[in-house]
């Protein structure tokens, strides 16, 4: 009992943790003067506060580790809406698999170039 209580404890820990900075992050971003995602505020400012060792592995670990489990469950209802929308997606296939293409190579040779250019500097 008391080793289940325990546990449960660590994981609500980790899980209000996680919330907070949500929280946190939301509210920041519903202050600043452009359109800029709460999640992604908070993503930074978790891993500052890990970085920083302000805030322990051990103390969010348990929950992170349980939501990145099942994360696979949260895209069900995406895959069910491109479904829903999939005579829009037919029409336009040809644009959409071209940006796929187009925006990935963009990725990897902008990465690729700024890798070799900061290799340079960091050996040189």
């Amino acid at each position: 009992m008391c080793k289940m209580l325990m546990q449960a404890f660590v994981f609500l820990r980790g899980a209000f943790i996680i919330s907070l900075f949500l929280v946190v992050g939301k509210t920041i971003s519903a202050h600043l003067p452009i359109i800029f995602p709460g999640s992604i505020i908070a993503l930074i400012l978790l891993f500052l506060g890990l970085a920083t060792h302000l805030i322990k592995l051990e103390w969010v670990f348990a929950t992170a580790d349980l939501l990145l489990k099942y994360m696979v469950i949260l895209f069900i209802p995406l895959a069910v809406g491109l479904i829903n929308y999939s005579d829009l997606l037919l029409d336009d296939w040809l644009v959409i698999v071209f940006s796929l293409f187009f925006s990935s190579f963009l990725i990897m040779f902008t990465v690729g170039h700024l890798f070799q250019l900061l290799n340079k500097r960091y050996r040189g």
